[in-house]
């Protein structure tokens, strides 16, 4: 038995358990990325959730913008940047779920040519939209809009989505049913993919407590290839994990990242082939 599970199995002792969760619901209410609790639907997990502050990211308190970010990239970004690389062409069209002010298209602008006439759209909450409108008159960005409806999107190439899909209560697969026309390309990066069961916990956003999922791996990745997408490429995303206590092998230790391409029309045979990618190995961040 692992040093790590073994301690955990201690906390289910019921008196130590009681004190640690006491301790551990006092340090939830104060540090920003805590987890606490398995809950079966956002609902059950907004019910749970400390009184103190507002409850889901949908609240007009939370304003996150990562202006910063539009200025740099992390580790993690460099396989977005691999594939988009490749994939990004003349009329590319990209549909960038939650990607705030545009910190995506901004930073990434350092590294990739892009096509004069690319589009670039942004789908996000109301009040951050505002300010990426306000930002993008400011920085020219002539090829950025914005929308707040997913479905709302015409005719994207791409779809990038970047830690924001375990926030939805809407599944990915769900919301790609409500496009008129499913991208092609799907690049996914900070989603909290494991071996077990699939399951809901609330987690310490800031300036609000958010419902959030944790995926199966094999249930999310099939959910995708049931729609016509072949998994091309994984990575591993260091840095960002989801640690549940008082629920031993309930944690995902690593984020991941992947990258699918529709190869084929559900129903039918695609009607042409697409490229081939130069490999299939694990792309590092």
């Amino acid at each position: 038995m692992g040093t790590t599970l073994a301690r955990e199995l201690v906390t289910l002792i019921p008196p130590v358990r009681a004190l640690r969760e006491r301790r551990y619901e006092r340090s939830f209410r104060d540090h920003l990325g805590l987890h606490r609790g398995l809950f079966a639907d956002f609902a059950e997990a907004r019910r749970s959730a400390p009184s103190c502050k507002p409850v889901g990211m949908e609240s007009p308190e939370y304003i996150d913008h990562h202006t910063d970010r539009a200025d740099y990239i992390q580790a993690y970004d460099y396989p977005f940047l691999f594939w988009l690389d490749r994939i990004l062409g003349q009329g590319s069209n990209v549909l960038d779920l939650g990607g705030n002010i545009g910190v995506h298209y901004y930073a990434y602008a350092r590294y990739l040519e892009y096509p004069a006439d690319l589009s670039w759209v942004v789908c996000e909450l109301p009040n951050i939209v505002r300010d990426g409108q306000r930002i993008a008159r400011e920085r020219l960005a002539h090829n950025l809009t914005f929308i707040t409806q997913f479905s709302d999107a015409i005719e994207s190439e791409i779809l990038i989505a970047a830690g924001v899909l375990q926030y939805i209560e809407e599944s990915l697969a769900e919301q790609l049913s409500s496009l008129h026309q499913l991208p092609r390309h799907l690049l996914l990066n900070k989603l909290p993919l494991y071996e077990g069961e699939p399951f809901v916990t609330l987690q310490n956003s800031g300036p609000v407590y958010a419902p959030q999922h944790v995926f199966n791996r094999t249930q999310f990745v099939t959910s995708l290839t049931d729609l016509g997408y072949e998994l091309i490429d994984t990575w591993d995303v260091p840095g960002f994990a989801c640690h549940v206590p008082f629920h031993p092998g309930r944690s995902v230790h690593r984020y991941s990242g992947l990258y699918l391409r529709r190869t084929r029309s559900v129903g039918c045979t695609a009607s042409s082939t697409p490229p081939q990618p130069a490999g299939n190995s694990t792309v590092a961040p």
